[in-house]
């Protein structure tokens, strides 16, 4: 893949970068990054190219010019990546001039981080066939558990809609949620 791409395959919509082991380590903690104005790309590249782990959940958007049609890969949320850092790798972020600021996690806050964001990767491998959602805000609901598929295991909160379900799986530190739709009975209401 050439430096810039979006990672875009054709027509498929394919998510064609390597999968972010998220797991905690010893000294790091996985961070939210509060980056400048559209550059979650460029620190994406920054810290490849640093060996920093960093993960930038991307969703498909379909733009139609005209008698063209053109897809894009975009951030899932805006202005934000996640990165597993210590002091010293946030001060070497601060000289990519893409870093505004990083969200102060804790231990715990971290380990529910974690969480979310493994739901968030649950969600962007089933971009290829299903929309996403990015909602700004969670839409009270019932709290479910996926059962089968590619989302089993996942928690989120259920909006209906159109005879199927929208689930939302909440990253709390940043307030945001990311949705997909899934036939009703691959999810249950969560005990």
């Amino acid at each position: 893949m050439r430096p810039g791409d979006d990672g875009a395959k054709g027509g498929a919509g394919a998510i064609l970068r390597p999968r972010v082991e998220i797991v905690p380590a010893a000294g790091m903690l996985w961070t939210p990054v509060r980056t400048r104005p559209r550059r979650e790309k460029k620190l994406a590249e920054y810290c490849a190219a640093k060996a920093i782990t960093c993960y930038l959940p991307l969703t498909r958007s379909v733009k139609r010019y005209g008698s063209k049609t053109h897809e894009f890969l975009l951030p899932m949320f805006a202005g934000y990546a996640f990165c597993q850092l210590d002091e010293p790798l946030f001060r070497e972020l601060l000289g990519s001039h893409t870093v505004l600021f990083r969200v102060m996690v804790d231990g715990s806050a971290e380990s529910r981080l974690i969480d979310d964001l493994r739901g968030v990767q649950a969600l962007e491998s089933c971009a290829v066939g299903k929309e996403l959602v990015v909602k700004p805000e969670l839409t009270p609901g019932a709290a479910v558990l996926v059962r089968n598929g590619p989302l089993k295991g996942v928690k989120g909160v259920v909006q209906r809609r159109q005879g199927g379900v929208m689930l939302f799986v909440n990253i709390e530190i940043l307030g945001n949620s990311v949705g997909v739709q899934l036939d009703v009975g691959d999810v249950e209401l969560d005990a």
